[in-house]
């Protein structure tokens, strides 16, 4: 079960060196306008994929989008908005450093692509003296809360993750990526390592905004959903904004053989969420919890096609689904033991696939606000 977080960190992990090259628009205040996040230029078919590479060349109905962060770590598996599972590479250290740049790259696109790192109104109230804003899932790296410590001097910012949170370059002697170097943490940036499934041990009322994302693989459609969200909403000050962003677990237009994945990994999930956590319910999961003011919207995002954006996107799925292939290979219909070169090439026709069907996800958000007058959330305890 722990992998199957990472497939919608299949849906964006490796994007920044690429971000400049997005031709995105400005979001407007009220955060509805619809933005184009397919790209400007069309891939041709990947190069075929090759064992223990992800290279690529670059190559209806229209896909809407609209408005909507990580960074160095050991390589524990995080339940939490970070993916901190190994990809690959012939030591620890190669693995750790994968991960660690992955999810730092997923930070900068989604700010490039929602051109800022919040989608709820909620600067006004960080510009203030004394703000208070907290990182569900914040990442052993805490990319965000670190980006957004450095934009808003005077309020503080508190990350909970179940991993250990921190630079992991104190214990590397020769660190080769940016995203292992030791980095400034401002002073009003603060850690906590806390299992989100159990009780915050957090004060009530104390946040001007919460930040959550990626959490698709942590909560549970349940009788258990319901009490967390109202406890999370009882963390908020009154006229305080909760934000989250989740993927939609069903791809958009996918080919039969793409879908068979999708299935395949939805089937390694369902045994412990009969119905996912995911795009689709962040908005009502937010108005059960007594927020008013509920706004959301979805980005659709092209796998395999529509330029760096597409092409990042692949290499992604490529990298997560080849690390899953034995675990997947039972649930598809491929026959005999688990071939590695046989998975492989049904990856390669599955993403020949989305280029030609051009297939594409949908990145949904949703924020609200708690009541400036309320005395009916409270923190569950």
């Amino acid at each position: 079960m722990k992998y199957v977080f990472l497939f919608f960190l299949v849906t964006l992990r490796p994007f920044l060196s690429f971000f400049s090259f997005f031709s995105f628009v400005s979001l407007s205040p009220s955060h509805t306008t619809h933005i184009n996040a397919m790209g400007n230029h069309v891939s041709v078919k990947r190069k075929r994929i090759r064992k223990g590479s992800v290279s690529v060349k670059s190559g209806s109905q229209t896909p809407r989008s609209t408005p909507p962060t990580m960074g160095s770590s050991s390589t524990s598996n995080s339940i939490h908005a970070t993916g901190t599972h190994s990809l690959g590479g012939d030591t620890e250290f190669d693995q750790a450093r994968y991960d660690a740049d992955q999810i730092q790259e997923l930070h900068y696109l989604f700010k490039h692509i929602f051109q800022r790192n919040l989608i709820a109104p909620a600067e006004h109230l960080l510009r203030k003296n004394g703000a208070q804003c907290l990182d569900i899932g914040c990442g052993p790296t805490a990319t965000w809360l670190i980006d957004m410590a450095a934009e808003f001097p005077q309020a503080t910012f508190t990350g909970i993750d179940i991993v250990d949170i921190g630079p992991m370059a104190d214990s590397l002697t020769t660190p080769t990526s940016p995203s292992l170097l030791p980095r400034h943490i401002p002073t009003n940036c603060h850690f906590k390592k806390v299992n989100v499934l159990q009780n915050i041990d957090l004060p009530c009322g104390t946040f001007d905004h919460i930040y959550q994302r990626f959490m698709f693989n942590v909560y549970q459609m349940d009788e258990s959903i319901q009490p967390k969200f109202l406890e999370l909403a009882g963390l908020l000050k009154p006229g305080g904004y909760i934000e989250l962003i989740e993927p939609d677990m069903v791809p958009k237009r996918a080919g039969p053989k793409y879908s068979l994945l999708v299935n395949a990994l939805c089937a390694m999930l369902k045994p412990r969420n009969k119905q996912l956590f995911h795009g689709p319910v962040i908005k009502q999961s937010l108005i059960d919890a007594g927020l008013v003011d509920v706004q959301a919207d979805y980005t659709s995002i092209p796998i395999c096609w529509g330029g760096y954006v597409g092409k990042m996107l692949y290499e992604t799925i490529v990298c997560v689904l080849g690390k899953l292939g034995e675990a997947l290979w039972p649930l598809l219909e491929l026959e005999g033991d688990y071939d590695e070169q046989v998975f492989i090439d049904f990856m390669d026709s599955a993403m020949d696939e989305c280029v030609d069907y051009k297939t594409y996800v949908n990145f949904h958000w949703a924020y609200g606000k708690r009541p400036l007058k309320d005395e009916s959330i409270n923190k569950e305890s």
